[in-house]
């Protein structure tokens, strides 16, 4: 009669446990009520939907189906996200690079100097290259205009040179152009520099005169 009793009480234990784990879908249904059944039909799985147990107890949550306006308005927004943590990341590295190279503003002063006199030797040389060819150009257009005069034909060969020795002067002209912009561009890039130390250095020393001060 023990074995039984005991049997019975094992077998209730073990129904009430699976009874317990029994699945259950709670899901919104019409004019904003909640349903709960042990199964979901299927124009309600767009709306979203919870699987719980008897007690209450959420498995797993399936977030409502967004339609294509809200799809995209989270991409957006995600694209967003990327965006502004891309931005702090590489001015994070910006700023760890700036502590890294430089130890005072003076010391960028220097640099940018040094940068700037580089990009005006190369504008120089390009200018003198640019004046040689020139003289070039006068000297063969004078050439053929005395070839001309003479009833002689221009040969070939030095129309060529003139139609190249042109098409360098372009060339070096926009070399020029360019590098001008490039010098702009680089003091423009110092004295951001120069800003962004002035700010971290005057970070660092807010910290030291915080940390310095004596503690109550």
């Amino acid at each position: 009669m023990a074995r039984v009793l005991l049997l019975l009480a094992l077998c209730g234990i073990g129904l009430s446990s699976a009874y317990a784990q029994s699945i259950y879908y709670r899901y919104p249904g019409p004019e904003g009520t909640v349903v709960i059944d042990d199964s979901i039909p299927p124009e309600a799985v767009p709306r979203g939907y919870d699987i719980i147990r008897l007690d209450g107890s959420v498995v797993k949550t399936i977030a409502p189906k967004l339609s294509e306006a809200e799809r995209k308005a989270r991409e957006l927004e995600f694209g967003i996200e990327e965006a502004r943590a891309e931005a702090d990341a590489k001015s994070r590295k910006w700023d760890e690079s700036l502590l890294l190279r430089y130890s005072s503003t003076q010391d960028i002063d220097v640099a940018k100097k040094r940068a700037l006199n580089d990009i005006k030797v190369r504008i120089s040389i390009l200018k003198s290259n640019l004046s040689v060819i020139k003289q070039q150009i006068y000297s063969n257009q004078a050439e053929a205009a005395e070839l001309e005069r003479r009833g002689l034909a221009v040969p070939v060969e030095l129309t060529e040179t003139l139609a190249s020795l042109r098409r360098e002067v372009t060339s070096t002209e926009e070399n020029i152009v360019t590098r001008k912009e490039e010098l702009e561009q680089v003091a423009n890039n110092y004295e951001r520099d120069k800003s962004r130390f002035a700010d971290l250095q005057q970070q660092v020393d807010s910290r030291r005169h915080y940390y310095a001060k004596p503690k109550r």
